[in-house]
């Protein structure tokens, strides 16, 4: 409950601190507050400081394991998350190594992941697979989520392979739960995969393309944006948006501090 409670503050402070940062692109730089306000916020952070330990958990990768298995069984058992009455039944969690330093987050699963029971499996997965692995990686040197763990549905019977984004409020009961993921796994680098995932996770509405080359945070970990891989899948320009993925992969690897090749940099140009 304490780690659900400290995810949840996160999430407001990840919003005003994306307020912060709307204010400061405008070219206004301070905000006035008067003296009682000024106490009001300082009282705000020492009560937080107070309540909570602000430390990450840094634990061993059977312990990290343990609170994974946790998470997924508060999000099973969530009554706030089945009361949406939106979403499928079958819980698609995450896959990878808790001991990740990069992690992957989508927006929901699809069909195809409803049917594996894990993320990224479809026709996006596969090519996220080939992403990871034209990084000089594998799937299971890296932690793959996505912020909501059910298929939602599609209203009029018969759902079969179609798929929808989730909703706004579908992501907002989710969020706490992909927050205490980050928590846990401390990642260096998180990737943001697609416009919801972005929104979801930095409470951002801007595009894609003017989020991607930024450094964003949440959690303490950097956050990269990138395109998902369903984008790159229905291109009608797919080198040069493979392009831009790749650019944001290269920024990642640099994070992580990875040998970057010759043959690597020029991929796709």
């Amino acid at each position: 409950m304490e780690t659900q409670n400290r995810s949840i503050i996160s999430a407001g402070l990840k919003s005003l601190s994306s307020h912060l940062h709307k204010i400061n692109r405008s070219e206004v730089n301070y905000i006035k507050l008067s003296e009682g306000s000024a106490g009001k916020l300082h009282g705000l952070k020492e009560s937080i400081k107070s309540r909570f330990k602000t430390e990450k958990i840094n634990a061993p990768a059977s312990t990290k394991s343990e609170f994974i298995e946790n998470i997924k069984s508060k999000v099973s058992q969530s009554k706030e998350i089945r009361n949406l009455g939106t979403l499928r039944e079958k819980l698609v969690f995450s896959s990878g190594s808790p001991e990740a330093k990069i992690m992957f987050i989508g927006e929901a699963p699809g069909q195809e992941e409803e049917l594996q029971g894990k993320p990224f499996v479809g026709p996006s997965g596969q090519l996220l697979t080939k992403i990871i692995n034209a990084m000089g990686l594998n799937r299971d040197d890296v932690y793959i989520s996505n912020i909501v763990k059910f298929r939602p549905k599609i209203e009029g019977g018969n759902q079969g392979a179609a798929n929808r984004k989730p909703n706004n409020d579908e992501m907002r009961i989710s969020l706490p739960f992909i927050l205490e993921e980050i928590e846990v796994i401390n990642p260096i680098v998180v990737v943001a995969l697609g416009g919801t995932a972005m929104q979801g996770l930095l409470n951002m509405n801007e595009t894609i393309s003017s989020a991607r080359g930024e450094l964003h945070e949440v959690q303490g970990a950097k956050v990269v944006v990138s395109y998902h891989p369903s984008f790159l899948l229905r291109s009608k320009t797919p080198n040069k948006d493979k392009r831009k993925v790749w650019e944001d992969m290269l920024l990642v690897m640099n994070l992580l501090g990875m040998q970057i090749t010759e043959k690597q940099k020029n991929y796709f140009k």
